[in-house]
């Protein structure tokens, strides 16, 4: 049942919208019904985001805005090195943990940076996955300790580059994901004499869970199988190299849902490792890869978006097993590293937007012509409004859908008038308005009438591109927090469902976090003409940084890097301008000097036919050069 105005408060917006579940304390909403940010739970300090908002606006940084706090990366780093750390303590582990920063998560020179500055302590390292990423990392990791871990294809320059950084003392592993790769590696220290330190990814059996449970099992893309495992360590000891073998990795997939998974590919792993070694292998190092989970939805339910684990289960879990089998076994424990990618990045950033114009599914206010008498599908429709209730409005929702088919038919045969036809749509919207509401009531929901909730929604057109921040959204269907950044200490009185500025179908937001699982839509404020209204998209730090596209030639927004340095005090360490009209042009080799050659040909014409006058001449050019210059979004 929908709350009433009397029983509204933070407290229940909190509960509406998870922010304490998703959160993780990065997040909070403070008396005044705004969304705060803090860079840890038990940090003292909070920043107002709408209070932020403000002053960017002030700062002519208009929306939509990537905003990236960049304190939360080190306390992410802190939290995932801390549980391993303890669960090494407890279980009296002999090797260490570090943690690796996969940078295909998160590209971002400024993200890259931080990791590696606030990792430092922990002994953070960098993986790279292609031939860009590892000149990336190369240049990067400036710390010879730093550990380096390169996963994807490699051609020979590829190769080339790995053994010069590893002769220059870097701790750099290859790993082998295909027999051939190592191939490449032998004839490259045969011609040079140079072999880095070697890692094989195996092809486990198990099988991940959740969106990217292909990543993992016997059809994975990379890895070797067992077979080849045994062919690459006969091929090392012919050549004399088998003491380069050094690390052991595998990897089940992204966000793993389940920590049973995890449990099993440790120990199919184990026992692979445990054998390796006993073939003469020295493996000081195991690369888990990533999987470790983020909760997007703050449900402990079965989905893709949360997880059945916490962060100290997942790494007790892991050291446990890893030191048992190596004890059974009587063979030392390895150096344990981890791509957790998504748990470090994913809380750090998020995007605020504004939301220009509503549309909505409701009374029009015009006087429309009532049908007084008669028995048509306009005339029982109508006869149906007032008679809704408890008892039959499952009935008067089926009885609504066929009086408004059949009085389509007749309008499409010419025996229903617009003005007619305009009547009817209103009179049904409003029976499955009330239909809905006392389903919800009520709790009796058919799957017809639940599919009401998104027809029902109004939309709120808000200013972003979903391809272009959102990728994932569109697609794979993962499921974002969303919600008001402001407002919170209002009851939110209306169904919404967010749609972005592209004129494609696709671009709409269908899932929300909703209190027993996705919901269609979501509760949203009303907006009076002239009001700003901003909503957030969060935990968006991982992967949508860099996977967003130019759909309708939308670009990158405005992206905000942020210093917490005391309550509502804070630092802006760096602003990057959102792409203009001129440089999305560029990327698609548009060139503006000859789009303004052929608009002002065009225009001087208009001006020859007295189609347009001197002044309008100059009115339209000058707009057209300005357009060049602007936000690729909506400016306020």
């Amino acid at each position: 049942m929908e709350q009433t105005a009397a029983q509204w408060s933070v407290d229940r917006a909190r509960e509406l919208y998870k922010v304490d579940q998703w959160g993780l304390g990065y997040f909070s909403i403070n008396e005044h019904g705004n969304i705060c940010v803090q860079a840890a739970s038990d940090s003292p300090h909070k920043i107002d985001l709408k209070k932020l908002i403000d002053e960017l606006n002030k700062r002519k940084i208009h929306m939509p805005v990537l905003i990236r706090f960049m304190d939360i990366l080190r306390d992410r780093i802190a939290q995932l090195s801390n549980a391993f750390n303890h669960a090494i303590e407890d279980n009296e582990y002999e090797g260490k943990y570090l943690p690796l920063f996969p940078i295909k998560v998160n590209q971002e020179r400024d993200v890259v940076t931080s990791m590696l500055e606030h990792g430092k302590e922990f002994g953070l390292g960098l993986e790279a996955g292609s031939k860009a990423e590892l000149l990336i990392v190369l240049a990067m990791t400036t710390d010879l300790k730093t550990p380096i871990v390169c996963n994807g294809y490699k051609d020979r320059e590829f190769v080339s580059l790995v053994g010069m950084a590893h002769q220059m003392g870097k701790t750099i592993f290859p790993v082998i994901e295909n027999y051939e790769e190592l191939e490449t590696f032998i004839a490259y220290y045969k011609e040079t004499g140079i072999m880095p330190r070697l890692g094989l990814r195996i092809k486990l059996s198990t099988r991940g869970v959740g969106k990217w449970a292909k990543t993992g099992g016997d059809a994975s893309k990379f890895g070797l199988r067992v077979p080849e495992v045994l062919r690459a360590i006969e091929r090392l000891k012919e050549e004399n190299l088998l003491h380069a073998l050094n690390l052991l990795h595998f990897h089940i997939g992204s966000q793993v849902t389940k920590i049973k998974v995890v449990k099993q590919a440790i120990v199919e792993t184990m026992r692979v490792f445990v054998e390796v070694v006993r073939l003469g292998a020295k493996l000081d190092y195991l690369d888990i890869g990533g999987g470790l989970g983020v909760d997007y939805d703050g449900s402990s339910r079965e989905s893709h978006s949360t997880i059945n684990y916490s962060l100290r289960e997942y790494a007790g879990d892991i050291v446990y097993r890893v030191k048992q089998i190596c004890q059974e076994n009587g063979i030392p424990v390895p150096n344990l590293l981890s791509e957790s990618g998504r748990f470090l990045a994913a809380h750090y950033s998020l995007m605020v937007t504004n939301v220009p114009a509503i549309s909505s599914i409701r009374p029009c206010g015009l006087d429309f012509p009532k049908p007084e008498k008669g028995y048509g599908p306009v005339k029982e429709m109508f006869d149906i409004l007032p008679t809704i209730s408890k008892d039959n409005f499952s009935e008067c929702y089926h009885d609504a859908v066929q009086y408004r088919s059949e009085a389509l038919s007749l309008f499409n045969l010419g025996y229903l008038t617009l003005p007619e036809r305009a009547y009817m749509e209103e009179v049904y919207w409003q029976i499955m308005r009330r239909v809905h509401e006392i389903s919800r009531q009520t709790g009796i929901q058919t799957p017809e009438i639940e599919d009401l909730e998104s027809e029902l929604s109004d939309t709120y057109f808000a200013n972003f591109s979903l391809f272009q921040s959102l990728p994932d959204s569109w697609a794979i269907d993962q499921l974002f927090p969303i919600m008001p950044i402001h407002r919170l200490n209002e009851e939110p009185d209306r169904l919404g469902t967010v749609v972005d500025l592209t004129c494609d179908s696709d671009g709409v937001i269908d899932q929300y976090i909703g209190e027993d699982g996705p919901r269609p839509s979501m509760m949203l404020h009303s907006i009076n003409n002239g009001d700003h209204y901003y909503i957030g998209i969060f935990m968006i730090g991982a992967y949508q940084e860099t996977l967003g596209e130019l759909h309708n030639l939308f670009g990158d927004t405005h992206a905000v890097q942020i210093r917490i340095q005391g309550d509502n005090q804070y630092k802006i360490e760096n602003l990057i301008k959102g792409d203009t009209i001129h440089q999305v042009l560029n990327y698609v080799s548009f060139n503006r000097g000859e789009l303004l050659h052929k608009m002002r040909d065009q225009i001087e014409q208009a001006v020859d036919d007295g189609r347009l006058d001197l002044e309008e001449s100059a009115k339209l050019m000058g707009l057209y050069e300005e357009g060049f210059y602007g936000y690729t979004y909506f400016e306020e």
